[in-house]
């Protein structure tokens, strides 16, 4: 027996423009982000090349004038410690200039921006060159040119979200931490691989250094330090081990329960009932019952029509459609939590289809009443396209490897929204779902990891989502994506570094770091081609490996072992996601440009905001591209 909000009717208008499936208010939260175009991006890097060629002109002349016998970077005191050969931090310095020149605020924001961006990573520089040289001649250490180098170039990794959750407008501080414990035995855990990781990079380093010295002519090993990339690899793959034996004890629980299934739908005509009767498909072999909620939400399309039409078909569920006016995914789901009845929440997105088997086995996990939200691996719907083909690859490497890995140590920071099961009164209890900011499906789980619960993301639960149809819908998703975590640490600086959650300890910086080295990608091999080809004789001891090593290396390796475990004719697509690694880059960098900065007068101090909601109708707010 299915019931149906309305009897279903004929279509009676057109499905919605291609373009209308991926846009909707989410795609560029009014309050906290500028929907700029790609010319926005593209000015940065000719900004970049410009500043770029004119310090490395700089330096040429000053060198061939002999006015200056320096290294071939901004370091000083590096008397017998070794030679320049990559100038690191004048790449650093090039890029903070260029992206405070191109924030999107006013002059007196962005030259306070810089200030603040260059100031403090060269203060740093000099007080790690004062020690270095320091401990050098008293003979206690001897910290190498690239050391202090490497220790720079990590410290900038973090000045740069610092810099910019404390200058941007982003969401206010959210709800407290209810009541964190993250047992012991996880920290423990993570403590241990750590601990293995380094000894194991050690060991592998001194036992085999010439090997080492081979893979880094060859551009397998470098970058940021061998040992580094070692270690990072090692510590991966022991808390992969980890997270494999624990999701195989929690899978092994018997646990079932009656569920709703809530579907956000924006202009989805075309797909909405491809979801709806995979999850008809699904409950065929779910020993409970399954009520599936359709939130229209201000859909231009026959959205509301198809889907009552494909509830009616299904054998196996009973279902409704809801109607929500008001345009917004969060708000759409908010309402959805609201009306449903049932204790466990399915959240699906219209585009999304789930696989046989994906419920029970997600269900499993909730024998354990500290699991607050389980996800699964999302697979493309199809492996056509070189985005489909790239999608697959970064799938295998995201949620196949590293999620499993920070299910390991319960560091799941977040299961996406395409399909994501929550306890209903944990979720009501922290605020649900929050509206008017990118990463509402992260934002949860954090706030759920905050009171107390762990996430947990088992690959066993397979689905199937579609992927961007075309380049501009791949910007636009993945704008919003790397444009989330901003949003997300803004929210939960309450979680940031608080050594009671696993969130706030290890993964939420590790991830801020990440997203800034992400950023920085495109524009350091930008800038090592103009040094290795336009200056070569200026940069005589720049070695191209380690340059390469940070795009390919390891990390290559790592991929093609994970691929080969998971499906291994996928190697073959391998070369096209190394080339989309770059282009993620790129995206990571137009995602952080979309951040808006308030703007300020020469007299208001830099830590005075203005008000979110005055946001539109800045006068002095100058648009760059």
């Amino acid at each position: 027996m299915t019931d149906v909000a309305h009897p279903p009717h004929e279509p009676v208008h057109e499905p919605a423009a291609i373009a209308d499936h991926f846009r909707s208010v989410d795609s560029a939260p009014a309050d906290y982000a500028v929907d700029r175009p790609a010319s926005g991006t593209n000015g940065f890097l000719v900004t970049f090349v410009g500043i770029s060629i004119l310090a490395m002109c700089l330096r040429m002349i000053l060198a061939h004038a002999d006015v200056m016998d320096a290294p071939n970077d901004l370091v000083i005191l590096s008397s017998g410690r070794g030679d320049v050969q990559f100038p690191l931090r004048m790449f650093l310095a090039v890029f903070f200039l260029t992206y405070a020149l191109h924030a999107y605020s006013n002059i007196w924001r962005r030259l306070y921006l810089g200030l603040s961006l260059l100031g403090k990573f060269l203060t740093f520089c000099v007080l790690i060159d004062g020690v270095a040289s320091l401990l050098h001649h008293v003979g206690i250490i001897s910290i190498s040119v690239f050391g202090a180098q490497m220790i720079s170039g990590l410290l900038a990794l973090a000045i740069f979200p610092h810099t910019v959750i404390r200058q941007a407008q982003l969401p206010p501080q959210g709800p407290l931490p209810l009541d964190p414990r993250i047992p012991p035995s996880a920290f423990l855990a993570l403590a241990s691989c750590l601990v293995l990781a380094s000894a194991g990079a050690v060991i592998a380093l001194r036992l085999f250094g010439h090997v080492v010295d081979v893979l880094k002519d060859w551009a397998i090993l470098g970058g940021i330090g061998a040992g580094v990339f070692l270690m990072q690899q090692i510590l991966a793959t022991l808390t992969a081990l980890l997270g494999v034996r624990a999701l195989r004890r929690s899978r092994r629980q018997e646990f079932t329960a009656p569920v709703a299934v809530l579907v956000p739908a924006h202009n989805e005509a075309h797909s909405i009932a491809d979801t709806i009767a995979s999850v008809d498909a699904g409950a065929e072999t779910y020993p409970d019952a399954i009520h599936l909620y359709v939130v229209n939400n201000a859909s231009t399309d026959t959205t509301h029509e198809v889907a009552e039409a494909a509830i009616a078909a299904c054998t196996h569920i009973t279902g409704e459609v809801l109607d929500c006016p008001t345009p917004g995914k969060a708000i759409a789901l908010n309402m959805g939590i609201e009306q449903i009845r049932e204790e466990f929440v399915v959240r699906i997105d219209a585009d999304t289809m789930i696989g046989p088997g994906c419920l029970e086995t997600a269900m499993r996990h909730f024998a354990n009443p500290m699991v607050g939200c389980v996800g699964g691996i999302p697979m493309p719907a199809e492996v056509n396209t070189w985005i489909d083909k790239c999608r697959l690859i970064e799938v295998y490497m995201r949620h196949g490897f590293f999620q499993v890995s920070l299910d390991g140590y319960q560091g799941v920071m977040g299961i996406p929204g395409m399909f994501a099961i929550y306890r209903r009164r944990q979720v009501l209890r922290v605020g649900g779902m929050v509206q008017g900011m990118n990463g509402e499906d992260t934002d949860i789980c954090m706030r759920l990891a905050a009171a107390g619960y762990h996430n947990v993301a088992d690959p066993k639960a397979v689905y199937y989502s579609e992927t961007p149809a075309s380049y501009a819908h791949l910007r636009e998703q993945r704008t919003r994506w790397f444009r989330s975590i901003y949003h997300l640490a803004a929210r939960n600086r309450a979680v940031l570094l608080d050594r009671r959650t696993m969130i706030g300890t290890f993964v939420l910086p590790f991830n801020l770091v990440n997203a800034a080295r992400r950023a920085m990608l495109a524009p350091l091999l930008i800038y090592a081609a103009i040094a290795g080809f336009a200056f070569h004789t200026t940069f005589t001891s720049m070695r191209w490996q380690p340059i390469v090593a940070t795009l390919l290396g390891m990390s290559m390796i790592m991929t093609v072992i994970v691929c080969l475990i998971w499906r291994p004719g996928s190697v073959k697509y391998i070369p096209a996601y190394l080339c989309f690694r770059v282009l993620r880059s790129y995206f990571t960098l137009a995602a952080v440009l979309t951040l808006v900065y308030p703007p300020m007068h020469p007299r208001i101090p830099g830590h005075v905001r203005l008000s979110s909601r005055r946001q539109r109708t800045w006068p002095t707010l100058t648009h760059r591209g």
